[in-house]
């Protein structure tokens, strides 16, 4: 079952173009390894652009991650007597209290997109001065030019204005200074486009995982669904363009049943609806951790660690009719994998496991906050390590940014077409919006893509971010709809400046 995934995640060699300090953008790929002896077979190319996609891994685990995730309306972190308190930094992230000193968080999630992107300007300049005459090396440049754009997706989502570096190494008594939002914005619409003619429309089985045509096109769709907060300047038309291009190869549809989008037998070039995904395993290293996350301590054999929640403002959003309001776990709960799945769940104190939608942000008891069980659990789970895989991009993600692109532009009729579209397969019987607003596409993103990292970006483009909800007051202004330049960050760059507010 796993076995389509093992050629991609396992690298046959490892090049030296890993960790960087702060700002230092210098690789030294290792001697032994040059455009004269390396790049001449499949296997030896591959091998060479793995270390590109290792910062994919953020997306589904990791700081960029929680970033997206923790300060919106979705997702948050109570602590539950000594556990989960880590300094308060999950609860500044919840109450929009961060600094530019913030720990952790912020300086992980810069870290890894530019090492992504040294990774990839490394690979580059590699792969560009090759002599092996290989015919696939276009292909392998177009990816690795794609995934670069993709790490600056992140940051100029996160971040705003942040150096563009393309050249493998820097001259360290002159570090790069930040570039403005406008030109991170047109780099990337650039570099994505000048990547898609090498990019392939499938790799199938045996590399699933790599980033194809449609990738790109979602990609862009997804700039353009946010150009508006990035340039200020709205990109609706490019952004239908974009969708279109997906919807029109017919490579990609709907799984008709929500919770089969997300089974193990749906996993690989299979399904459908994945069209950006980072393939997991259940091994340290390459595994999925959402599982040990979310869950009680007692809910497995591995011991999870009862923290990720649902806010309780969100829980109550959902019409109970929708299928996908059944990925939240609430009420009497069981155990959920091992010898005694089935059997009830006890709390620490042997009393009975019920998960409650409120929930303080700290002094919080073990079944306080509803949880997520969006990805089944792995039977070949090995200790806290699963196999699922994770989307990055579906395709119902597609359909519901072109309807807000279309409804932007007026089109409300086609618009809910869309929405209702997606809505489809969550009713039985079908219980289609008669009309839409602004709110309810933000709301339908939510209910779709819960904690699947979209809900700060979505939140942002909506004006919403900043609000108050269930455990959060109204942030206290504008600046927050960013994160600052890490300290650390400054610290080590003299060039960089910080973002305004902070």
């Amino acid at each position: 079952m796993k076995n389509h995934k093992l050629g991609f995640l396992i690298p046959v060699l490892v090049l030296s173009l890993l960790v960087w300090s702060c700002t230092d953008l210098d690789e030294n790929p290792a001697d032994a390894v040059t455009p004269e002896n390396f790049f001449k077979t499949e296997a030896e190319l591959v091998s060479a652009v793995i270390p590109v996609y290792a910062s994919l891994s953020n997306a589904a685990w990791g700081d960029y991650f929680h970033l997206q995730e923790h300060p919106s309306d979705e997702i948050f972190v109570p602590q539950r007597g000594g556990d989960w308190g880590d300094g308060g930094t999950w609860r500044s992230l919840q109450e929009h209290t961060w600094s530019a000193s913030f720990p952790g968080f912020t300086n992980g999630a810069w870290n890894n997109a530019f090492s992504g992107v040294a990774r990839a300007n490394a690979t580059l300049a590699n792969l560009q001065s090759s002599t092996s005459g290989s015919p696939l090396i276009p292909t392998f440049i177009a990816e690795v030019q794609f995934l670069r754009a993709f790490y600056y997706s992140w940051l100029i989502d996160q971040f705003g204005a942040v150096p563009i570096v393309t050249d493998p190494s820097t001259d360290p008594d002159n570090p790069p200074s930040q570039n403005t939002r406008q030109e991170v914005f047109d780099f990337i619409v650039s570099e994505v486009n000048a990547a898609l003619p090498g990019l392939v429309d499938s790799h199938g089985s045996a590399n699933h995982g790599r980033a194809t045509k449609n990738a790109a096109h979602t990609l862009l769709a997804t700039m353009y669904l946010n150009a508006e907060v990035y340039t200020g300047t709205a990109r609706w038309s490019e952004c239908v363009a974009a969708c279109d291009a997906v919807i029109n190869s017919g490579l990609h549809d709907l799984i008709p049943d929500f919770n089969e989008v997300f089974s193990f037998e749906n996993e690989g070039p299979g399904n459908a609806e994945y069209i950006f995904v980072v393939p997991r395993n259940p091994e340290d290293g390459v595994s999925f951790l959402r599982h040990q996350a979310v869950l009680h301590y007692n809910q497995l054999s591995f011991s999870p660690w009862n923290g990720f929640s649902v806010l309780e403002d969100f829980y109550n959003k959902f019409d109970t009719d929708d299928v996908r309001f059944g990925q939240v776990l609430a009420g009497a709960q069981f155990v959920l994998g091992g010898p005694n799945a089935g059997d009830p769940a006890f709390d620490r104190n042997g009393n009975p496991l019920v998960f409650t939608p409120d929930s303080p942000l700290v002094g919080a008891g073990e079944g306080n906050g509803v949880r997520v069980l969006k990805w089944p659990i792995d039977p070949a789970q090995t200790e806290q390590h699963a196999g699922n895989d994770y989307a990055i991009y579906r395709y119902s993600h597609v359909l519901l940014a072109k309807a807000e692109a279309l409804f932007n532009l007026g089109n409300a009729g086609e618009a809910l077409a869309l929405v209702n579209q997606v809505r489809a397969r969550s009713f039985e019987p079908d219980e289609p919006l008669s009309a839409l607003t602004s709110d309810a596409i933000l709301d339908e993103r939510g209910f779709e893509f819960l904690w699947e990292g979209f809900r700060r970006s979505d939140q942002v483009r909506h004006g919403k971010f900043l609000d108050s909800w269930t455990l959060k007051a109204a942030s206290d202004g504008p600046h927050r709809n960013l994160f600052p330049v890490p300290q650390v960050q400054l610290d080590a760059n003299p060039n960089l400046v910080q973002n305004p507010g902070y």
